[in-house]
């Protein structure tokens, strides 16, 4: 990015807010995640009412050999019945999609099915550009039921992945990562040739029952590396009770990388930084003032003509 810029954070509000599941966009007053101002004041930018009318955990997608953006969300409305065990065994088995060339003007939505009929649901799409398949690879969530089970029992959530080239037509999903207790919203960074793996996993690495509920990171050689290596156990763990959704970016400037991890159900939204990415020690920085109640999404980093264009969009 070009000096001057920032970052645009895509993010939802809690299912209690009546319009809390759709899709909302803030800018950061400087080149630093520190601070922030939601556009539209506050109120959503890209309203679905497909699928189930409910659109969490937006991820932004810079897509340059396509000349556009993508934004993927979760098809999901749960409200405020809470239906969880519903929205677990019997949940949307697509994602929602947008593309845009400027970030202002969308086409979509658009309800994309990418899971296969055994899964009671399809959670926290992202994609990642893989140099070794030449595709997008795109991650979600997933619990899986045998076929003619009725659902009964329950299914913990695997980490689930498919390819595409555009966006429109994805391959056939394969599971990518099951732990055998739950694990979700994995995202990644890439640094120097290294993958940097962060997800909400519900126990530690050795399966400890004391551990997990927080965010896991670990380093690869590639996406599709089979052996990760654990960096950081629980981060946020002692200043957060609970964590999930974490959105990591670099520092345009170098030298500092950013984490959002959610404190679902709580704070939302809490904001960690580090100077040794390969060290996996994250601080906690209390005073950044994130948008109040932004919830599961992801960080993009913007130039400074775009953030002007984002500045004076009339949503």
């Amino acid at each position: 990015m070009t000096s001057g810029g920032g970052f645009l954070l895509s993010y939802f509000l809690s299912e209690e807010v009546s319009d809390g599941e759709q899709v909302r966009f803030a800018l950061s007053d400087g080149p630093e995640p520190l601070a922030w101002t939601p556009l539209n004041a506050g109120l959503p930018v890209l309203p679905s009412a497909v699928g189930e009318g409910g659109t969490r955990d937006p991820f932004l997608v810079r897509y340059e050999r396509g000349n556009r953006f993508v934004l993927l969300a979760t098809d999901l409305k749960i409200g405020t019945g809470q239906d969880w065990d519903r929205a677990t065994r019997h949940g949307s088995d697509s994602i929602i999609v947008w593309e845009s060339a400027d970030l202002v003007t969308w086409q979509g939505p658009f309800r994309r099915c990418v899971s296969t009929p055994d899964a009671g649901n399809t959670w926290a799409p992202k994609a990642f550009w893989s140099h070794e398949r030449k595709a997008w690879l795109v991650f979600w969530a997933s619990a899986l039921f045998a076929p003619g089970s009725g659902r009964e029992a329950g299914s913990h959530q695997r980490m689930m992945v498919a390819e595409t080239t555009d966006f429109r037509t994805f391959g056939d999903p394969e599971v990518y990562l099951d732990l055998g207790h739950d694990v979700i919203d994995a995202t990644f960074l890439v640094e120097q040739g290294r993958h940097y793996r962060f997800s909400a996993n519900a126990m530690g690495p050795e399966g400890s029952a004391t551990a997990g509920r927080h965010i896991f990171g670990e380093v690869g050689t590639s996406l599709d590396d089979p052996a990760f290596t654990p960096l950081s156990v629980d981060i946020g763990k002692g200043v957060m009770v609970q964590a999930e959704g974490p959105a990591v970016a670099a520092d345009p400037a170098g030298g500092r990388w950013y984490l959002l991890a959610d404190e679902f159900g709580l704070r939302g939204y809490q904001l960690f930084a580090t100077s040794d990415l390969a060290g996996g020690v994250w601080e906690h920085l209390p005073d950044a003032a994130l948008p109040p109640g932004a919830r599961h999404g992801s960080l993009l980093a913007v130039s400074a003509q775009e953030m002007a264009r984002l500045r004076s969009a009339q949503w």
